[in-house]
């Protein structure tokens, strides 16, 4: 007999469920599941390995929480992560948040709402434990006066200089709706203030990153950087996590501050129908994006994790969001490699 559409839909997203992505004995499935058996449904994920487990540090509707994980397939809840002084004004609307071991003490940075200046800043707190709580040692860390802040990133070089990447948004003459500019700066040593001038990553924008622009929006935002080979690698992302043309893409410099060259196989991960639709009526994967890398105990890049829309997601604007993840590598050419092909599993 005919099966229903919806159903026939219903059932290939579970086929593709199944689908796997291995790393030696590792089997992952996407979406990422929690340890109550429902789906992961948190955003701007970002994952490192401390004393043996996985910790997941990401954006809800009410707030940042921890998650930790023993293989990357199943993850228990710790609970929101605790930020004091409680009175932090950044806490009535905050995300993006990263958590990163740094000379034997862990260093929160996130985003949020300063309603004492009406714009979104970036805070700055430190502790004992991945998953809080933090005490605020830089609030905020960065300050643009009528602009906003957002979307941290903090990296250490081999040398120990530390450096700040973050995405600036603000509206323009140009973008009267909002625009997003990926920026860097070096930090000082207790990485508390910026040390020098803010400068631009790189504006020049591919056709992939420019399809918000008959909203009035160009967007560059979510920077994660790390190095490898001597290469300084960043994935970053474009357009509108809320609308249907998120995606990730690369870039590459000499030295931590630039220059910075787009890749010519930009996206590299995008939405797609290649699983047909979601139970939704969307592409069966969304606006995949805010990612950030996952390395094994070499120091090279193993995975990619990231946000996209859930599959009951059916119409734009939608902050509604599952966690998934990928492999990933670096080829001999020293190109970004993805086993993302466009499908849900």
């Amino acid at each position: 007999m005919n099966m229903p559409r919806h159903l026939a839909t219903l059932f290939a997203l579970l086929a593709a469920a199944i689908a796997i992505s291995c790393s030696g004995n590792r089997i992952i499935t996407n979406p990422l599941m929690t340890d109550k058996g429902e789906i992961l449904p948190v955003a701007d994920p970002c994952v490192s390995m401390f004393e043996g487990n996985y910790y997941l540090s990401a954006s809800t509707d009410t707030g940042l929480v921890s998650y930790r994980s023993a293989d990357l397939q199943t993850w228990e809840c710790l609970g929101p992560i605790a930020v004091f002084p409680e009175d932090d004004p950044l806490k009535t609307c905050i995300w993006a948040s990263e958590v990163h071991l740094i000379n034997g003490r862990y260093y929160l940075t996130y985003s949020g709402w300063n309603p004492a200046t009406g714009t979104l800043d970036t805070n700055l707190g430190v502790g004992d434990s991945p998953c809080g709580p933090f005490t605020l040692i830089a609030a905020p860390l960065i300050h643009l006066e009528g602009k906003n802040a957002i979307d941290a990133n903090i990296f250490i070089d081999d040398d120990g200089s530390a450096y700040l990447y973050f995405s600036e948004n603000a509206a323009s003459p140009e973008f009267p709706a909002g625009y997003g500019a990926l920026r860097q700066a070096r930090l000082t040593a207790d990485l508390t203030r910026i040390d020098g001038p803010i400068m631009p990553v790189n504006e020049e924008y591919a056709d992939w990153e420019l399809k918000s622009v008959p909203r009035n929006v160009r967007c560059n935002e979510g920077p994660t950087v790390f190095k490898y080979e001597g290469t300084y690698y960043m994935t970053y992302s474009a357009n509108e996590t809320h609308m249907g043309d998120y995606g990730v893409g690369v870039q590459t410099a000499p030295s931590p501050l630039g220059p910075w060259t787009k890749a010519d196989y930009n996206p590299i991960l995008y939405t797609s129908d290649a699983d047909g639709m979601s139970p939704g009526g969307l592409p069966a994967v969304s606006s995949p994006g805010h990612n950030s890398v996952i390395f094994n105990e070499k120091g090279a890049p193993e995975w990619i994790i990231y946000h996209r829309h859930a599959p009951e997601v059916s119409s734009f604007p939608s902050n509604d969001r599952v966690t998934c993840i990928n492999r990933m590598w670096i080829d001999g050419e020293g190109r970004v490699v993805t086993d993302f092909d466009g499908k849900a599993y």
